[in-house]
């Protein structure tokens, strides 16, 4: 189906925005703004769609936001930690991370915090190692490194890693060596 064939949104009441709260967060771990967002969509949508007023249902959204953070269902400093560490693990930096979690709808002040706590010693080095041997740049490349290097530096720019760890990753000599600079650093 194209989209001028898609069926029509569900017509939002208050009943069917809880249900779809609740369905969104079964699924996935959200922070507040993000189910704000996803609601406010829905909303949106469904109104679009039927011509009626969307102002009640976004502030019914708002309580159904409020009694999920009430409950529980819904912390930002957990899902803020939570989604840092899965991150860094996959070899993201300090600012990707804080940059993602700010794009989820999570408040300034949780992403100021968890950004102080990717900034143990030795922690961006890790995570920059992890980003370049998953993309296989610097000394984890097949083939001919010099023709690359600029582009490689590139990446781990882009990446959100400074200038000075992406060079100790990319111009290390072989793999052997990376363990050593990454803890002398």
């Amino acid at each position: 189906m194209n989209k001028s064939q898609s069926r029509p949104p569900a017509r939002m009441s208050e009943t069917t925005l809880a249900e779809a709260a609740l369905s969104y967060l079964s699924r996935y771990a959200s922070s507040s703004g993000n189910l704000r967002q996803v609601l406010r969509r829905k909303i949106m949508r469904s109104a679009r769609h039927y011509g009626d007023d969307p102002a009640p249902l976004l502030d019914v959204a708002e309580t159904i936001l409020a009694r999920h953070t009430a409950n529980g269902a819904i912390d930002d400093t957990v899902y803020a930690e939570t989604q840092a560490r899965k991150l860094r693990r996959r070899g993201g930096s300090a600012r990707a991370i804080g940059q993602r979690l700010s794009a989820k709808g999570v408040p300034g002040e949780i992403v100021a915090e968890t950004a102080l706590s990717l900034n143990e010693p030795g922690e961006d080095r890790m995570a920059a190692l992890v980003f370049a041997r998953r993309r296989r740049l610097g000394p984890f490349r097949v083939g001919p490194r010099a023709d690359h290097r600029q582009r490689d530096l590139a990446a781990m720019g882009r990446a959100g890693f400074d200038y000075a760890v992406a060079t100790t990753i990319i111009d290390a000599p072989d793999t052997d060596d990376l363990d050593e600079l990454i803890r002398e650093g």
